[in-house]
């Protein structure tokens, strides 16, 4: 940087140490913003120099700042090394790059190495700084360990280029990724994993090959055909055999001869009707047993038809016929129709 005019006019050596100090500082404040922070220091290196020059009336203080250098190095006390000559230039070469509009990826190793040249040169012509802290060494599973030098190495960044134009918001640019990821999260399907449906399939084959082996193994009970029962309420079945067993174990009247051939079953004469039981009269159900069984034919080992309860009324409608030693009659109660033993049956007077 060359100052020609009025503005070299204002200059003095007091003025561009104080201005070295001020911009020093604003380095150490700068630390986040490594770009920022890289001017700070060199701003603060050139003032330095170029106030050392003026204070011994070298015209080549406000020429350009390759020749202040190359003056400094000349200088017969308290010259600028060859070692430190390069940084600086190293440095200036940086400062061009980011004045162009190049964005540089400033390590914290590099930032660290120039606030330690800034530390040895300033104090040399006059102006106190507090040199920067000592970080520990941190190791890189990537890349091998480099002993830390004083002065800046020849790798200082990485560059890429960016529009001069164009204001670099940082923060901005991880807002709107932290708030793009947001939106994808909220709205994102859950997948489903491919073994999902198979397995289901699978189980649900097996759990209905089971349910069918068991239907098989135990049928439904089938439904037998129920009796009716005329008048009567349902009987536990220990009665109804007790009501059968009593009707076969009464006495019965002596039987009557039959002629050769017949059957065993032999018409009653009508006017002689035990109990005063006739056909077209009306009967009941003798209250001295449990029930009284209607069959579908006369004797005992015909099918039953119904049970009567004691007291049931009947109508006599055929008969009488003997079998198995009782007197069977045809009766008519609630419309159906049976034999049952007369024995068992009371007229109706």
């Amino acid at each position: 940087m060359t100052l020609t005019g009025d503005e070299s006019a204002a200059l003095n050596p007091l003025t561009l140490m104080e201005s070295a100090r001020e911009k020093y500082t604003l380095a150490r404040a700068r630390r986040e913003v490594p770009e920022l922070a890289l001017l700070s220091i060199h701003g603060a290196i050139e003032d330095t120099l170029r106030a050392h020059l003026l204070r011994i009336g070298s015209p080549v203080a406000l020429g350009s700042f390759a020749g202040v250098l190359e003056a400094m190095q000349e200088l017969s006390q308290a010259p600028l090394s060859a070692e430190e000559a390069d940084a600086v230039r190293r440095l200036h070469r940086l400062r061009g790059r980011i004045a162009r509009g190049e964005h540089l990826a400033v390590t914290g190793e590099t930032l660290a190495a120039y606030q330690r040249l800034a530390a040895i040169i300033l104090p040399r012509y006059g102006i106190q700084v507090l040199p920067p802290a000592e970080q520990p060494s941190r190791s890189r599973p990537t890349q091998p360990m480099r002993a830390q030098t004083t002065l800046p190495d020849d790798e200082p960044v990485r560059v890429r280029l960016r529009d001069r134009h164009t204001v670099y918001d940082e923060a901005q640019r991880i807002r709107s990724l932290g708030d793009q990821y947001s939106t994808t999260s909220a709205t994102r399907v859950p997948v489903v994993p491919s073994w999902v449906a198979p397995v289901l399939i699978v189980v649900s084959i097996f759990i209905i090959g089971i349910a069918v082996a068991l239907l098989i193994q135990n049928p439904a009970p089938q439904t037998l055909p129920t009796v009716p029962l005329v008048g009567v309420s349902p009987l536990p079945t220990e009665q109804v055999s007790l009501a059968t067993e009593t009707s076969v174990a009464l006495p019965t009247s002596a039987p009557v001869p039959t002629s050769s051939g017949s059957s065993g079953l032999t018409e009653g004469s009508s006017t002689a009707v035990p109990g005063g039981l006739s056909v077209g009269r009306k009967a009941i159900v003798s209250r001295d047993i449990p029930a009284l069984n209607l069959r579908v034919e006369p004797g005992i080992n015909a099918a039953i038809q119904v049970i009567l309860a004691p007291g049931t009324e009947v109508e006599v409608i055929a008969g009488p016929l003997e079998r198995d030693g009782l007197t069977w009659w045809q009766v008519r109660s609630a419309g159906i129709e049976g034999w049952c033993a007369g024995e068992f049956l009371q007229s109706i007077e």
